[in-house]
């Protein structure tokens, strides 16, 4: 869908910000929910530069970089898309609205680490707040373009343009970005057991290491099994076969929201498509199945099954909600605020674990949902797993590129287990918008 000429516009406006934060975790989650054995998915330490992906891998692209270049636009990339449909933040980073901003129309700006910044163009609805912070995958607008509508800008017909800006003002190509960066390819998945005293080992097999942008894991038997998210496809690979990475022939998938549970022996996997939760068993095939299960971000859910019910949590607008089987997947709001969950069941209570502002909270269904302060704190990212071991609770999170432990039998001390997560460091930078042409 081209674009008409460019007048001025992305990131014109001079409002300038400083922020010191922790760069997100993007690489693989640790699993989104309880893993039932002593194997702990830790991914290999990355390189600085900001996360990127491509959240529109299933989407047609309609007018390329060189296509705008060649009428005379700074570049961009327009990927082909109805109206209204949910875009999900392609790195972590802090978002700036910019209403009607020239022919480039309603503009969501998600200022990354050490200056970059990315642009999504032509959007019909701004979905977050100016300053708040996202994590990859993360719902932060919904598409436009619809000729003459409100926030379309120039744009002819429904579409998204997709650009980045590098830290010195210059329109980059988010693709040869990704291309080109390897901390940006897809991780490969590490094991650390706590009686190998957390010794974090590869996983390999015939068909070469097992990698992944998000993973999560579940038993069968004595068998371990990892799901993988991997440029949209989800991919299955069990220690009993060494680790063979096989394609499921899910695909569609975005951020890093995944989970599994093991049901009776079926094995079932969740993930979020284009907002929506979807469900796969392996005994149908792995049919991905829309939930209807809607508004949910890109960057976490969880999954767990009681007396037989399967129950979903999902971040929708900041806040877990619960959707499950026995309701046709209705989907309620909890209350509790949240950029990232964990959930586990002891008996047959419900618990749940969130990170909000870098703290560890619990709250269980049979106190209400009443969030209660862990009394973790530092976690980082979206990276966040529980388990129940014979009644004790342990949490996984990741503290400064570090994995750490703590359990409700140690009053939840947080402990080093001195597994690498991600090779993360302090990152004081300033996100100021430049005068630049738009799409």
């Amino acid at each position: 869908m081209a674009d008409g000429r460019e007048g001025s516009c992305c990131g014109d406006d001079t409002t300038t910000s400083a922020v010191s934060r922790r760069t997100m975790l993007r690489a693989a989650v640790l699993g989104a929910g309880a893993i039932s054995t002593g194997g702990l998915l830790i991914p290999e330490a990355a390189r600085a530069a900001p996360s990127i992906y491509n959240p529109f891998s299933a989407y047609p692209i309609t007018d390329t970089w060189e296509g705008h270049l060649r009428r005379g636009s700074l570049g961009g990339i327009d990927f082909g898309m109805g109206v209204g449909t949910a875009l999900p933040a392609c790195g972590a980073g802090t978002i700036q609205n910019i209403p009607n901003n020239g022919t480039g129309g309603h503009t969501v700006t998600i200022h990354h680490a050490d200056g970059y910044r990315s642009q999504y163009l032509h959007l019909s609805q701004f979905l977050l707040g100016n300053g708040a912070s996202v994590g990859a995958g993360t719902i932060v607008g919904r598409s436009g373009g619809a000729a003459g509508a409100p926030g379309s800008g120039s744009s002819t017909g429904p579409h998204l343009h997709w650009h980045m800006i590098d830290p010195s003002g210059t329109r980059i190509n988010p693709l040869v970005f990704i291309q080109q960066n390897p901390a940006d390819q897809p991780r490969q998945v590490f094991e650390a057991a706590s009686n190998a005293g957390w010794r974090a080992l590869p996983v390999s097999g015939s068909a070469g290491a097992v990698t992944g942008t998000a993973t999560t894991a579940i038993t069968l038997g004595s068998t371990k099994i990892l799901y993988t998210l991997n440029g949209g496809r989800i991919h299955e690979a069990a220690s009993n076969t060494g680790w063979a990475n096989l394609w499921t022939g899910i695909h569609g998938a975005q951020g890093t929201a995944l989970a599994a549970i093991n049901l009776d022996g079926v094995k079932l996997v969740y993930n979020v498509v284009d907002g929506y939760v979807h469900e796969a068993a392996s005994n149908n095939g792995w049919r991905n199945l829309n939930t209807g299960v809607g508004g949910a971000s890109s960057s976490s859910i969880s999954v767990i099954a009681l007396n037989g019910v399967k129950y979903v949590y999902s971040i929708v607008g900041g806040y877990v909600h619960e959707a499950h089987s026995a309701n046709a997947w209705r989907n309620l709001n909890t209350g509790i605020p949240a950029s990232a969950v964990a959930a586990i069941t002891v008996g047959s209570t419900k618990i749940l674990y969130t990170l909000d502002g870098g703290r560890v909270y619990e709250a269980a269904s049979n106190a209400g949902w009443a969030n209660l302060w862990t009394g973790i704190h530092g976690a980082q990212g979206t990276s966040l797993a529980a388990l129940n071991v014979n009644g004790v609770k342990h949490i996984y999170n990741v503290v400064d590129g570090w994995v750490h432990e703590a359990a409700s039998n140690n009053s939840w001390r947080n402990l080093n287990s001195g597994s690498a997560a991600h090779g993360q460091r302090h990152s004081a930078w300033t996100a100021s918008s430049s005068s630049t042409p738009p799409d």
